[in-house]
């Protein structure tokens, strides 16, 4: 099953014309680290919109883009943070929970990116929605129109949205996103995976009763020099560090993307410089990161 109909009214976009957006929208965050506040879901101007019985299409509502972008800062935190937890986890010799946890942070650098893009999935009142906030201008018989750039965006109303389906609508993003910034190899490699693949080697730990990854780990401790292996060279389901592979490579297209809107932004290179990462650089629990990072780093070269 597929919800590709749904992810199809996401049309093309471009990060730098998302990024200019952005810089005007911009907010002013209490501290390091800060909860958006109220957030899209609290959002009464957000929730005083009609919500479509499929998509529509409308103007701008205050708060919107300066919500959306801090929930986009707070993900890249809540990521950053469980990146470091499974690194941590995985460098005392616990690698198989490593992995599990490697999964989480995976799918909250998932819905970061797509937040960034302009594609947040908040519930309103109990109804899933996806919300395009750079969408294609409408056209006319006659010429090509559009309010001002991107005063306008589009809800598109959806059912349960299962972990599946959202790796899915990633993939559309990353499919139809035009940036310079990132990796294109990881990026890639994201897309050609099965978007029903991602999420079964997660599930195991959870429904299998009698599952455990093949690392010898479950009674003692493995080596953390074989942790530091585990991402491998390849990002393929079928390998043992898949999900540790996953976590690192959807982790550097967003921190790719948060580096480039800080080049422009003090306020949010305040937040990048104090995110779990980049604060922790340099430090033996991010050791694993660091290799991949080089890893890609000579492919790319």
């Amino acid at each position: 099953m597929s919800w590709r109909h749904k992810w199809q009214k996401l049309p093309r976009r471009d990060w730098q014309d998302i990024l200019t957006s952005w810089l005007d929208n911009v907010p002013q965050f209490p501290g390091l680290g800060s909860p958006p506040d109220p957030g899209l879901e609290s959002l009464s101007t957000l929730l005083a919109v009609p919500l479509p019985d499929h998509n529509g299409r409308f103007p701008d509502v205050p708060g919107l883009r300066s919500n959306s972008l801090w929930e986009a800062v707070f993900l890249f935190h809540k990521c950053a943070h469980t990146h470091l937890a499974a690194q941590r986890i995985g460098q005392q010799g616990m690698h198989s929970w490593s992995l599990f946890n490697a999964y989480h942070s995976a799918y909250l650098g998932a819905r970061g990116i797509m937040t960034l893009l302009g594609v947040p999935t908040p519930n309103l009142s109990g109804n899933q929605i996806v919300i395009d906030l750079f969408p294609e201008p409408l056209r006319t018989r006659k010429k090509v129109t559009a309010s001002p750039l991107f005063q306008e965006f589009v809800i598109v109303r959806l059912g349960r949205l299962e972990q599946r389906y959202l790796w899915e609508a990633f993939q559309r993003v990353l499919r139809m996103t035009e940036a310079t910034c990132w990796d294109v190899a990881l990026r890639d490699g994201l897309l050609d995976l099965s978007f029903e693949a991602i999420t079964p080697p997660r599930n195991r730990y959870l429904y299998k009763a009698p599952f455990w990854p093949a690392l010898s780990d479950l009674i003692t401790d493995a080596l953390p020099s074989d942790f530091n292996k585990l991402f491998g060279t390849a990002l393929d389901v079928d390998e043992e560090g898949f999900l540790l592979r996953l976590c690192f490579s959807v982790y550097r297209l967003f921190e790719q993307l948060m580096a480039d809107l800080a080049s422009q932004s003090r306020i949010i290179k305040e937040q990048l410089d104090g995110s779990r990462i980049f604060a922790n650089a340099g430090l033996p629990a991010i050791e694993c990161y660091a290799n991949f990072v080089s890893q890609v780093s000579a492919g790319a070269a």
